[in-house]
């Protein structure tokens, strides 16, 4: 089972997705936030939301009056601003040293980069409108 990241942006009771996969993201989440601790900025995983997987997987009952999908209130939220700024902070310095992050399972730095330009991209515009976002775990 493949598993990735989406950025999804609250607006009231509803979300929106970029869609995009951010699997490198994911699955070098160990190093990420190693490397957050040394740079000092709240690692990413802070802000990963499981609601996405639990109402896929949902063996419980949490989710049965959810026909239509999952709420935004059953998800965590953070301020956009927030996430931007230890994405900001980790790719800055991805950029600028290469060979800084541990890599595995054939996921490599630039692909990390690619990944943390484009939640930065949406998260610029995300933090102007003062949303709140989070990084939805996705099966």
């Amino acid at each position: 089972m493949s598993m990735t990241l989406w950025l999804n942006i609250r607006n009231g009771e509803t979300y929106e997705s970029n869609g995009e996969d951010h699997s490198a993201v994911f699955y070098l989440q160990e190093p990420l936030d190693a490397l957050a601790d040394k740079l000092n900025v709240t690692p990413l995983s802070a802000f990963y939301d499981d609601t996405d997987v639990r109402y896929n997987m949902d063996e419980t009952g949490e989710f049965e009056d959810c026909e239509e999908g999952w709420s935004a209130s059953a998800a965590n939220w953070f301020p956009a601003a927030a996430v931007l700024s230890s994405v900001s902070v980790i790719l800055d310095h991805l950029q600028t040293n290469p060979n800084a992050l541990t890599t595995a399972d054939g996921w490599k730095q630039d692909d990390v980069i690619d990944e943390l330009t484009d939640f930065k991209s949406e998260l610029e515009r995300v933090a102007a409108q003062s949303n709140t976002v989070h990084l939805c775990i996705v099966m």
